[in-house]
Order: structure tokens, then C-alpha cells, then sequence
């Protein structure tokens, strides 16, 4: 067990302490053992953005190979989960990602355009902050004339706690470069969006 696990899975037993001293939670049900080292694992799985990611960019945007293409690379419902930073609760996300090579550029290998949008979610992070960090960071491959992301969220503060909207969804958009100069371009865009 690393380190960081093994600090979660120490706060989490102190956590289940209070809860049982508070509410009653009987930590003598054999559901509970163990459950300290699960959420430390979970935890380092969910937070996997966090730490080294500007080097994970990188890595990702490393992967572009020289190409003539000149149009609209999209990749569509890259299916994503985060928490969000106020109650640390589960984000479940769909989200499209598009960007747009000039000649002579580069594009990226076709699956880094999921696992960007992925490992940007994988971190305690508004949806609207991580919706300009894709665009960002697309915007930084060698060539990249434009970049696009509209990012659905289903947020299990407002599902599970609060206002309980079980069927909302928040939709925020980020357009960069031809997308946001050009209407043509974005109108073709809007128009890939709603092919099935």
C-alpha cells in the first residue's frame, strides 16, 4: 500500500469513527472492513489528474504525428467521471472534444483525444474550469488552428443532496481559434454534433 493510501485509509477510519459515534454506523458490520484501504485506493484512482498533470498533457500532446488533414477531428460522448470540488461528490460527464489541424501540422493519435478529456476530469475540478482546460490544452498541439469542448454533466450534489434535479444535466462549451472566429466553422460543428 503506498503512502498516500495508506494516509487516506487513516482519515477514513477516523471519518467512519465520527459517523459511528454520531449516527449510530455500526463499524462491527463485516461490510465496513477494509473500507479505509478501499476508499485510499479509489481515491488515488479518481485523483489520477492530479499531481504531475501538466507533465500527463504533455505526454498525451507528445502523441501528434505529421498529417495534411485540415478539417474537424471529433471525437464524441468520451465518457468521464470526476467529483466535484464543493461536497467531493461523483461527476459523471460526456463529453465531445474537437479540434482543427492546419496543413502541414499535426494531429493526435485518434484515442488521446478521450484520454485528455479523461485525465482532466480525474481531479476535484468545476466542470466549467475543466471544460476551457481541454480546449487549452488542444489549442497547444503543433498546427492546431481551433479547439472545441462541450462537456454534459450529471452532478450528484444537486442528484443526491440539495435540490435533488435527478434528471439535470449542465452543458457548458468552450470554443477556441476558428471555432470562435469563424460561424461557418462552429455551424459545422453544431451540424457533426447532431449526427448520430
Amino acid at each position: 500500500m503506498s503512502y498516500r493510501v495508506e494516509r487516506i485509509a487513516e482519515h477514513t477510519k477516523k471519518l467512519l469513527e465520527i459517523l459511528a459515534e454520531e449516527y449510530g454506523l455500526d463499524l462491527e458490520d463485516e461490510n465496513f472492513k477494509g473500507t479505509p484501504e478501499r476508499v485510499g485506493r479509489m481515491y488515488e484512482e479518481i485523483f489520477a489528474g492530479l499531481g504531475d498533470t501538466e507533465k500527463k498533457v504533455e505526454e498525451i500532446l507528445d502523441k501528434a504525428f505529421p498529417c495534411s488533414y485540415s478539417q474537424i477531428v471529433l471525437a464524441r460522448n468520451v465518457r468521464a467521471y470526476s467529483v466535484c470540488p464543493h461536497h467531493l461528490l461523483p461527476v459523471e460527464y460526456d463529453i465531445d472534444v474537437a479540434y482543427i489541424p492546419e496543413p502541414g501540422g499535426k494531429v493526435l493519435g485518434i484515442s488521446k483525444l478521450s484520454r485528455l478529456a479523461v485525465l482532466l476530469a480525474r481531479r476535484p475540478v468545476l466542470q466549467e474550469q475543466l471544460t476551457e482546460d481541454i480546449t487549452d490544452a488542444l489549442m497547444r498541439i503543433q498546427g492546431a488552428s481551433g479547439a472545441a469542448c462541450i462537456v454534459r454533466g450529471r452532478h450528484f450534489c444537486m442528484i443526491m443532496r440539495g435540490v435533488k434535479q435527478y434528471n439535470s444535466v449542465t452543458v457548458t462549451s468552450s470554443m477556441k481559434g476558428v471555432f470562435m472566429e469563424d460561424p461557418a466553422t462552429r455551424n459545422e460543428l453544431i451540424n457533426l454534433l447532431k449526427v448520430t
